[in-house]
């Protein structure tokens, strides 16, 4: 997963869509409109990407970022070892850090994505 050119997660389909570490992460995946329900918004990523003529310091993903934290404006975070296949840069994986929960929608995806799928192939089987 890039964002502004930099690499700020990686891992494999599993690790990415179903255990999501890094907050542009769980926005992107918020945002699949598939996942969304009747009783809920659209979901869809605050502010603007930033501009490559400006310099970026610290996290360039903070001023969107609903759980950012006064580091993440002053210091890029660096690339945290989640497994051996998972890795993401964000200070939320900082032992020091407090710990935040996922957004709802992403919490249980697997079940989410399932049922849309279901959905789906009920829609087409019509």
């Amino acid at each position: 997963v890039m964002y502004a050119g930099k690499i700020v997660e990686y891992g494999n389909s599993h690790d990415i869509f179903y255990s999501p570490a890094h907050p542009y992460t769980w926005a992107l995946l918020c945002s699949l409109p598939q996942l969304g329900t009747k009783d809920e918004p659209l979901s869809y990523i605050k502010g603007n990407p930033p501009s490559f003529s400006t310099e970026i310091i610290g996290d360039a993903f903070a001023p969107r970022n609903a759980y950012a934290m006064n580091i993440d404006f002053v210091q890029e975070p660096p690339m945290f070892k989640i497994t051996e296949t998972h890795r993401a840069k964000t200070w939320l994986l900082d032992p020091r850090a407090p710990k935040v929960e996922k957004p709802k929608i992403i919490q249980n995806l697997h079940e989410r994505m399932l049922k849309a799928a279901e959905e789906l192939q009920r829609q087409e089987d019509k």
